[in-house]
C-alpha cells in the first residue's frame, strides 16, 4: 500500500511539472487575462491538479490525461464565472444617496401607516386574537426578550419545537394584521 502511495505521489509530480504552467496559461486565457480575475486563474489552476490528486488512481490510465486536465479546468473556470454571475445579479450596491432616499421614503411610509392606523387598537386587536398559550410565547420571547433556551426550559419542549411555536405565533399575527389592514383598505 506504502509503494502505491510513493508511484501515486511521483506520478502527480510529474503531472504538476509537465503540464501546471500550460494549465494556468489556458486559465488566464479562459478569463482574458484580465487583471481583477486572475484570482480565478489561480484558483482554478489550484482546484484543477487538486481534482488531479484526488482522481490519481483513475488518471494513470487515462487515455488523454491531458485532455482531462484542459477539460477540469475549463469547467472550474466556468463554474467559476456562474457563480461570479449569480453573486453579482442578486448584488446591489446602495450609495449614501440610495440610502437617503430609501430612509426618508422608510419615513413617508411609516407616517402614512400611522396616519391611517391606530397602531395602539390593532396591537390590541392582535393580542385578542391569540390563545393564551401564543400569548405568552409571545410575551416572554418579543416583550421579555427570553432566549430559545431558556423558552425550551420553561415549556419543557426543545429548542427546535420552540422556534417552530414562535414561527407560527408570528405568522398568525401577520396574518391578524393582514386581515384587518384589508377590512381597514389600507
Amino acid at each position: 500500500m506504502r509503494e502505491r502511495d510513493e508511484r501515486d505521489d511521483i506520478f502527480f509530480n510529474e503531472i504538476c511539472d509537465k503540464y501546471f504552467d500550460n494549465i494556468y496559461r489556458y486559465c488566464k486565457k479562459m478569463i482574458k487575462s484580465q487583471p481583477e480575475l486572475m484570482d480565478f486563474a489561480d484558483e482554478c489552476t489550484q482546484n484543477t491538479f487538486l481534482e488531479a490528486r484526488k482522481q490519481i488512481s483513475k488518471l494513470k490510465s487515462h487515455p488523454n490525461l491531458e485532455g482531462w486536465l484542459y477539460t477540469t479546468a475549463r469547467n472550474l473556470i466556468n463554474l467559476s464565472f456562474r457563480t461570479m454571475y449569480i453573486k453579482n445579479r442578486y448584488e446591489v450596491m446602495i450609495t449614501d444617496d440610495i440610502n437617503n432616499r430609501l430612509e426618508s421614503q422608510d419615513n413617508e411610509l411609516e407616517q402614512l401607516l400611522e396616519n391611517a392606523v391606530d397602531v395602539d387598537a390593532l396591537y390590541n386587536e392582535v393580542l385578542k386574537n391569540l390563545n393564551s398559550n401564543e400569548y405568552e410565547l409571545y410575551t416572554d420571547y418579543y416583550k421579555k426578550k427570553m432566549s430559545i433556551s431558556n423558552l425550551s426550559n420553561k415549556h419543557d419542549v426543545s429548542g427546535t419545537a420552540i422556534t417552530t411555536r414562535i414561527y407560527r405565533v408570528n405568522k398568525k399575527i401577520r396574518n391578524i394584521v393582514q386581515t384587518i389592514l384589508v377590512k381597514l383598505d389600507i
